[in-house]
């Protein structure tokens, strides 16, 4: 286990974890803001993309960890910390739930305990976080933990996103 919070448990994503991920991920409701083509995926790309996330938590010691409900042990999402190099090294902080676990502050729980984690153990400074506009939830999570609007760029996936960022004080 990487972090813990009062409801949930955050883990290095393994590749057990890919049939509740790709039962999750497969919906294009739950995609929406994800990956730029609102559709769900199939079990081959959330494969490749758990892969991904485990070579990075090995290498850097921070990915979208498996985030695991402490009332059921069931895998609701994936969040966290994960490098990028787009406009310079940078270091994106994400999370996605499953539908059904949608509402519930889930992500907000994830951020807070991420960027805490980022700050007070990997010693990072600054945290960037991307958002497609009109999802107004995501906005709400990262200006109520603290993230400012920095502005809207393509520079990042080749798509309009609006651009956040948390500095360190």
């Amino acid at each position: 286990m990487i972090i813990e919070t009062k409801r949930l448990k955050l883990f290095a994503p393994c590749s057990s974890d890919l049939d509740a991920l790709a039962d999750m991920w497969s919906e294009a409701e739950t995609m929406k803001y994800v990956g730029g083509d609102e559709v769900g995926w199939d079990r081959e790309r959330v494969g490749r993309w758990l892969d991904r996330q485990i070579a990075c938590h090995k290498k850097q010691g921070m990915s979208y960890w498996t985030v695991v409900s402490k009332a059921n042990d069931q895998i609701i999402g994936q969040g966290g910390l994960e490098p990028m190099v787009f406009n310079g090294e940078e270091i994106e902080l994400g999370y996605q739930f499953g539908r059904a676990h949608w509402g519930m502050g889930y992500a907000t729980e994830v951020a807070q305990a991420s960027v805490r984690f980022g700050f007070e153990t990997l010693g990072i400074e600054r945290f960037v976080a991307l958002v497609y506009p009109e999802n107004q939830a995501s906005v709400k999570v990262l200006e109520k933990i603290g993230f400012g609007f920095v502005g809207a760029s393509d520079v990042y996936y080749g798509t309009m996103m609006d651009v956040y960022e948390m500095v360190k004080a």
